[in-house]
């Protein structure tokens, strides 16, 4: 028995490739939002059924399949069902038929790629050493269905071990994976500040506080915690993505409220960050003679991919793929995912899928996103390789 060969084989590719583009096709039409992915999920379960695959939903619009023995230590195969509301400008012939909603992150194509892995190992089950775990999430891009999967018991029943996810790489070519062990992908914790001054006429700015002015200076202030409290060869991004304020030209601004992300690549140190960028903000208005309030609204944890299993991984993919379509990343993603949160239980890695090539364009969040479709058939064969091959180290 050569499941190398198995996994590489054109002809049964051959057959699955074109079908999974199809799909991802179907899935690019109709996007979905948050955890509100009811088309997705019926699509889904109905492919399911047509592979003879056992499915059910663990949560509302979350899927579970499984595939090969249902006793053991299981690995977990994920890919993310919504899309992001955002207006497509890409003119393709399957482009989204909802204003306003895109698959502009790729997660069509995660979709489309676990499918033709399980359409694969379905093909293949008396081969499998132990049980597939499938998993189909909404809600990735928010407010997140990972975890509400978890504490549904998707990582019981049997007993997951091992997890493995794919996204798309808009910086790398169509073939190629990436991999990157340890730390991988940031901690993303919004915040809001409300600063607040004292209003007046702009031509007599000393008988107020200008809100502004303070505001100003925090945003300054707040970029030294990456710049001189940051180990400079670990990633910390500080961003303020809004701020609104003021009347007039000649009205001093009473208030000011600004939005933005702290990511966070370092688990231990996310909570001490916080604690100083909130000290910070209300020290520096403070000093400006106004007052800070700030609200945190923290997001995923940082993704970190299990070493072992990582290299391990590597090895497999090395065989199955050939070596140069292998590739380590050399810096962590300062995005996020809230595959994060298997991550923390299981030995986890993601699978960075090229996308460029002939045909693609602009990156992903893109309202011009268009990848290589020759991507999905790359990921569907890595992840069935993965669960063949790297369940265990």
């Amino acid at each position: 028995m050569n499941t190398y060969h198995d996994i590489s084989d054109d002809a049964v590719w051959g057959v699955i490739d074109p079908w999974a583009i199809e799909i991802r096709r179907r899935i690019h039409r109709f996007p979905e939002l948050g955890l509100d992915t009811p088309q997705t999920q019926a699509l889904v379960e109905s492919i399911l059924d047509d592979l003879g695959i056992e499915h059910q939903q663990v949560i509302e619009h979350g899927v579970k399949g499984l595939i090969g023995p249902k006793d053991g230590p299981a690995i977990l195969l994920r890919a993310d069902m919504d899309g992001l509301p955002i207006q497509e400008t890409t003119n393709l012939p399957f482009q989204s038929e909802i204003g306003g909603r895109m698959h502009a992150c790729g997660h069509d194509a995660h979709t489309a790629m676990l499918l033709g892995a399980a359409r694969f190992l379905k093909q293949y089950e008396e081969r499998l050493e132990r049980p597939v775990v499938l998993m189909f999430q909404p809600g990735e891009e928010g407010p997140g269905g990972a975890l509400p999967m978890i504490e549904s018991g998707i990582l019981a029943d049997p007993p997951v071990t091992h997890a493995v996810m794919v996204h798309v790489d808009s910086d790398q070519p169509v073939g190629v994976i990436g991999l990157k062990s340890g730390p991988a992908m940031a901690s993303p914790n919004e915040f809001h500040i409300i600063i607040r001054g004292q209003g007046g006429h702009g031509a007599h700015p000393d008988k107020g506080v200008d809100a502004i002015v303070a505001a100003a200076a925090v945003i300054q202030a707040s970029q030294t915690l990456v710049s001189r409290e940051q180990d400079p060869v670990i990633p910390l991004v500080v961003t303020f993505g809004t701020i609104v304020g003021g009347y007039r030209e000649n009205v001093l601004a009473d208030q000011v409220t600004m939005t933005g992300t702290i990511r966070i690549l370092q688990p231990e140190r996310r909570q001490s960050i916080l604690d100083r960028f909130a000290q910070l903000v209300s020290d520096v208005a403070h000093a400006y003679r106004a007052e800070a309030f700030i609200d945190f609204r923290p997001g995923y944890p940082p993704l970190v991919a299990d070493v072992a299993f990582t290299h391990h991984v590597a090895s497999v993919l090395e065989r199955v793929l050939g070596p140069k379509n292998v590739v380590w990343l050399t810096n962590p993603s300062m995005g996020a995912e809230d595959f994060a949160y298997i991550a923390e239980r299981v030995a986890a890695t993601n699978l960075h899928v090229g996308v460029v090539g002939p045909g693609s364009q602009s990156g992903i969040h893109s309202a011009g996103f268009i990848l290589n479709e020759g991507a999905i058939g790359t990921g569907a064969r890595a992840l069935a390789a993965v669960a063949m091959l790297a369940g265990s180290t």
